[in-house]
């Protein structure tokens, strides 16, 4: 049986192949009208499109990569569902690449890989995001990238931010109007810089509160349950033990979550526990947890569609930081202390 082609796709549409091929590889400047139209004699001719000549004609691979180095599973599969979908829309091959490799063996793991791969473009995510000799090793070779939640923007750079200091004020305000007068915050991995904001806007929050005194032990956490748990035993055994605690993502929440039960702690009657993304996890373990929706799969999605535009010679789209909001659930509640002066 003889392979449906794009000019036989052309000649029933009625339209050239170039506008068959702006369709197929998603060409935001078609009209919806002639999209629709090729679109359905593409569906009705079960065309396929020729990834390898396409490949010959345009001098890319349509391979780019999500290059990742982080525990929280949770965030990496939300954050990889948008930036798979965008690629498949757009024709391009996505290629999951984790390494656990520092330091110098880091970028040497990952040009190895881009060259082996042969990518068009990669996106990554922290701690990877702020590692300088990676990034001038990339710069250096010409190598188009896009960073998912950096901590410092770069000019010109395909960047994917949050509001990250404001989602930091906006959850310790909430603890504070509960009455909670004893916060414990459990920070990131150290090199994650953009975690590095919520801390500041937590102590924003404090400095900013005039009903009492408010005192707030930092822990360092490494994004990973098993960091959260080791904080919470540390904290909650305190004679004067925290009536709240604040971990900077989900999975160190969740940890603390383990730990409070452990010691026999009722959540949020004795103690409130809040995270941090609103995983699929801050929703399906119990008491539901208290977090700041940080919208990960649209950050994927528009890390993707932007490094992809950069690779065609298209306007990026706007860079501007994608907003948080507090997600309350079951596991914040109103501080011991406030609830017995009522």
């Amino acid at each position: 049986m003889r392979r449906v082609t794009i000019g036989d796709v052309a000649r029933h549409a009625g339209v050239s192949r170039k506008t068959v091929s702006r369709v197929v590889n998603r060409d935001k400047y078609v009209s919806p009208d002639l999209r629709e139209r090729v679109e359905k004699v593409v569906d009705q001719l079960n065309y396929i499109p020729d990834r390898q000549a396409r490949s010959l004609r345009s001098g890319k691979s349509f391979h780019v990569a999500f290059v990742y180095e982080t525990p929280s599973s949770y965030f990496v599969i939300s954050l990889v569902e948008g930036i798979r979908r965008v690629c498949k829309d757009a024709g391009y091959e996505l290629i999951l690449h984790e390494t656990e490799a520092e330091g110098s063996q880091l970028v040497l793991s990952v040009l190895e890989f881009i060259e082996r791969e042969r990518l068009d473009g990669l996106l990554m995510m922290p701690p990877m995001t702020d590692n300088d000799q990676l990034l001038s090793a990339l710069d250096r070779d010409n190598i188009l990238y896009g960073r998912i939640a950096p901590g410092t923007p770069q000019p010109g750079g395909i960047d994917v931010s949050t509001t990250e200091r404001a989602a930091g004020r906006h959850m310790a305000e909430h603890l504070l109007e509960l009455g909670h007068r004893r916060i414990a915050y459990i920070s990131g991995h150290p090199d994650h810089l953009a975690m590095s904001e919520r801390l500041k806007g937590v102590r924003e929050a404090i400095a900013a509160f005039e009903d009492g005194d408010v005192e707030l032990d930092v822990r360092r956490g490494l994004n990973t349950f098993e960091s959260g748990l080791a904080a919470a035993r540390e904290l909650l055994v305190q004679a004067s033990r925290p009536t709240a605690v604040f971990a900077a993502n989900d999975d160190m929440a969740a940890g603390v979550l383990f730990e409070a039960q452990e010691l026999g702690l009722r959540v949020p009657d004795d103690l409130s526990v809040a995270g941090f993304d609103d995983t699929i996890l801050a929703a399906r373990i119990w008491p539901g947890l208290t977090t700041i929706h940080q919208p990960v799969h649209r950050m994927g999605e528009r890390a993707a569609q932007n490094l992809i535009n950069r690779i065609s010679d298209r306007p990026t789209e706007d860079d501007s930081p994608l907003e948080t909001r507090l997600i309350i659930r079951r596991s914040t509640g109103t501080a011991p202390d406030a609830a017995r002066e009522t």
